[in-house]
């Protein structure tokens, strides 16, 4: 009996070492990604493409999404690899699945304007709302210009669009700031305040965001590169 108890302690013991071993192995990884992706984000920043290409390739290819997304940038860009933004497309959607929401917001202008894949306003719209449901301020003002005219599958909604301008404002989102300063202005969504408008025009203008223009218009933070065609 004390022969079956002291080997089922340990054996005990050694799962427990074993469990303590690989909770310290995938801490470590965890470490050594974080560490690559910061030294391919200060590459990338300074223009050493070829450097961010050698640290993020392995992480991409392992699953990580945040080097997913900085490996569609460099395809989307053609920075140190040939311009294709198909396969862009291809890496933003991958780290899109796990819920990396500016992979998704990514990858929703590539369906609004057609880079790298067919144009599908539903597309757009869903993954839109999965990003600014997940906190992404981009993606919520987009939901705000969505439903104030009505775009991509959104019905017109002022004060859907007001919620989702004020969520995106609220993170200093300088455009949403803008937008609310408008809709505050003109009783968009909400009752007209012009105390409330000028504070939020104030808080845009201070991050450089004049209140000139045609601030409730659809315009798409995406341009184009010329040298590929656009899928129709």
């Amino acid at each position: 009996m004390k022969r079956h108890l002291v080997t089922a302690l340990c054996a005990a013991f050694l799962l427990a070492g074993a469990c303590a071993l690989g909770a310290s192995g995938a801490q470590a990884a965890a470490s050594a990604a974080d560490r690559a992706l910061q030294e391919a984000w200060t590459a990338y920043n300074i223009g050493n493409y070829q450097k961010t290409l050698r640290l993020i390739e392995p992480l991409a290819g392992d699953g990580n999404p945040r080097a997913q997304v900085m490996l569609g940038r460099c395809y989307e860009n053609g920075l140190g690899v040939k311009q294709d933004l198909g396969v862009a497309a291809q890496w933003f959607q991958l780290a899109a699945e796990q819920n990396d929401s500016e992979a998704q917001v990514l990858l929703a202008y590539c369906y609004e304007v057609g880079a790298g894949v067919p144009k599908d306003p539903q597309q757009v719209m869903n993954l839109m709302t999965r990003a600014a449901e997940a906190g992404n301020a981009e993606a919520q003002f987009n939901l705000a210009l969505n439903y104030s005219q009505g775009l991509y599958g959104a019905p017109k909604n002022e004060q859907e669009s007001f919620r989702w301008a004020s969520l995106s404002a609220q993170q200093g989102y300088a455009q949403a700031e803008r937008f609310l300063g408008a809709c505050y202005e003109y009783g968009f969504g909400v009752t007209a305040d012009q105390a409330q408008a000028q504070a939020w025009y104030a808080k845009a203008e201070a991050q450089g965001l004049s209140r000139e223009g045609s601030i409730f218009n659809k315009v798409t933070d995406y341009t184009m590169p010329a040298s590929e065609a656009v899928q129709q």
